[in-house]
């Protein structure tokens, strides 16, 4: 293990990025690397798991059946979408949570924000997910909401709980937790740890980035273990976010973990 720390420290100090990671072996418990896990941090797109997490349970609890259809309007379409681009439509639940989990699509987000309400969301990640940095206070692309000083957060340590209970099944229910985890294994935004990856993995994740900001966190099956691993980069250097900073910190992982 000594030679992956270094290896990881080599490549921060070398980038001079402030950088949050964590690094653990969630069927041991072991912690293999953690630095900065606890930094609160602007979320970008992460923040769409736990908002999927909060709609399966309102299915679970059967007050919403994900086969419901919502009308999507011209007004809410934004127009970074490429689903979308063809006009207003009803769309089911299901397709919208998977859209803005595989394709991080950002009309899909907040159509479902808008119709389970920000609210009830923050609710049950305060209330069953139990996390302290991780909450909602915007929509997507809401320029004017971050200007008048609202945000998305989230930490290493609290995407880390949430995906430990996710795979741990001990939130939602057996049926539930399999849909979550296999839309994250479907994810189609690979240009982060996946980066310099070139042999097949399954790695159930949610990534993004802002402008100096990118974030990818999940986990990842090698040799039927799975590890979390989370790495973002803040207040970056790079206006891009240093994907390829990610994806370099990402193959030494891997490489370690494959032995």
């Amino acid at each position: 293990m000594n030679n992956l720390v270094n290896e990881i420290e080599k490549l921060i100090k070398d980038s001079n990025e402030n950088i949050s990671i964590l690094i653990k072996d969630l069927d041991s418990e072991e912690e293999i690397y953690n630095f900065n896990s606890t930094e609160k941090l602007v979320s970008a797109s992460t923040i769409k798991v736990p908002i999927m997490l909060a709609i399966f349970d309102e299915a679970k609890n059967k007050n919403v059946n994900l086969d419901d259809v919502i009308f999507i309007t011209k007004n809410d379409i934004l127009d970074d979408t490429e689903i979308f681009e063809n006009g207003e439509g009803y769309y089911t639940i299901n397709e919208l949570i998977n859209r803005m989990i595989i394709e991080s699509d950002n009309t899909a987000t907040n159509v479902l924000l808008k119709h389970f309400d920000m609210e009830n969301i923050n609710n049950y990640i305060v209330n069953v997910l139990k996390v302290k940095s991780t909450y909602l206070q915007r929509y997507m692309l809401d320029e004017k909401a971050i200007e008048n000083g609202l945000n998305n957060y989230i930490s290493q340590k609290d995407m880390l709980d949430i995906f430990s209970l996710l795979f741990n099944k001990k939130i939602l229910n057996d049926e539930s937790c399999d849909k979550a985890i296999n839309i994250l294994y479907n994810q189609r935004c690979q240009d982060q740890i996946m980066r310099y990856i070139y042999e097949p993995v399954k790695f159930a994740h949610k990534t993004d980035s802002l402008d100096f900001l990118s974030h990818d966190i999940g986990v990842m099956n090698i040799n039927n273990k799975i590890f979390y691993i989370g790495i973002s980069i803040y207040n970056s250097s790079d206006k891009k976010g240093n994907k390829r900073l990610i994806g370099n910190i990402g193959r030494k992982i891997y490489d370690y973990l494959i032995k």
